[in-house]
């Protein structure tokens, strides 16, 4: 009987002994396997946490990237519209700038004012190669500046001591002396006419010598007088009309001009046997020429 229970109470705790150990084995393999499950997934979220750092980093450059690339677009278009506009504003400066020298042009010629054009380009090596003699003699052409004209005129109308209108020619030397001001021309010059009339039913021949001047305006209207001796006595003469200057001498950079207008004479005394004063008058025409 005995020896029964102490055989059970072996076999009992033989059984008890094992399934301790059984158990403490299993507990040790399972905090093993949460150990390992802990550590993957620590693993994991460390990847995925490096992972997220690195996407967070590229949308970052992506996004700097972006903001520059737009920024240098931005300044690439404002500094073509800057170029732009400065084109245009330079353009319309030049374009002003040159209508403002046509201008000063038009006004100088309408004035008879010299006009240093700044534009113009001088060779100078054109320059160089004309011949020294040749060049002297063109300065000289240049300084003479004076004008011989032919003026022809035609009466038709007179005083009453005149009984037939005189007609006949005058030729006039115009100086290079005098003076410009303000579209005003105004020259010296001598002038010596032959006439062919009737006056107190005698043949009229008076001669006309006279020193004056010349006015000329914008190149366009003249006047001429001249005192000295007309006839027998002292006396005055003047023509005044329009000039074609500006046409043939400026416009065709011909050496002439052609005058038209009226002529007319006054005279304290056209004949020597009578100091009765009287005048006449016509229509006149002059060709100049200038040297």
């Amino acid at each position: 009987m005995i020896k029964d229970t102490f055989l059970k109470t072996t076999v009992v705790f033989t059984l008890l002994l094992s399934f301790g150990l059984a158990q403490e084995n299993v507990d040790a393999i399972e905090k093993a396997r949460q150990a390992k499950e802990a550590a993957d997934r620590a693993a994991a979220d460390a990847a995925a946490a490096t992972e997220a750092a690195i996407e967070a980093a590229a949308a970052k450059a992506a996004e700097e990237a972006r903001a520059e690339a737009k920024k240098k677009k931005e300044e690439e278009e404002a500094r073509k519209i800057a170029e732009a506009k400065a084109a245009e504003e330079a353009e319309l400066d030049a374009a002003a700038a040159a209508a403002a020298e046509e201008a000063k042009r038009k006004m100088a010629e309408e004035l008879g004012l010299e006009y240093d054009d700044p534009n113009a380009v001088t060779d100078t090596s054109a320059v160089a190669d004309i011949d020294t003699t040749t060049a002297d003699d063109v300065v000289a052409k240049e300084a003479l500046g004076y004008n011989v004209g032919l003026t022809g005129s035609i009466g038709f109308i007179n005083g009453a001591f005149i009984t037939n209108t005189p007609a006949g020619a005058s030729l006039v030397i115009t100086t290079p002396y005098g003076f410009k001001f303000q579209g005003f021309d105004f020259t010296v010059s001598v002038a010596l006419g032959s006439y062919t009339g009737q006056a107190n039913g005698k043949d009229f021949t008076p001669l006309a010598i006279g020193v004056g001047a010349n006015l000329t305006l914008f190149d366009m209207l003249f006047y001429e007088g001249h005192v000295g001796l007309v006839g027998a006595g002292i006396g005055g003469r003047g023509f005044g009309g329009v000039s074609l200057e500006r046409i043939l001498n400026k416009g065709l950079n011909l050496p002439v001009n052609i005058l038209l207008g009226l002529e007319g004479f006054l005279s304290t005394s056209p004949l020597e046997d009578n100091d009765t004063a009287s005048y006449w008058g016509g229509l006149g025409v002059r060709f100049d020429y200038s040297f």
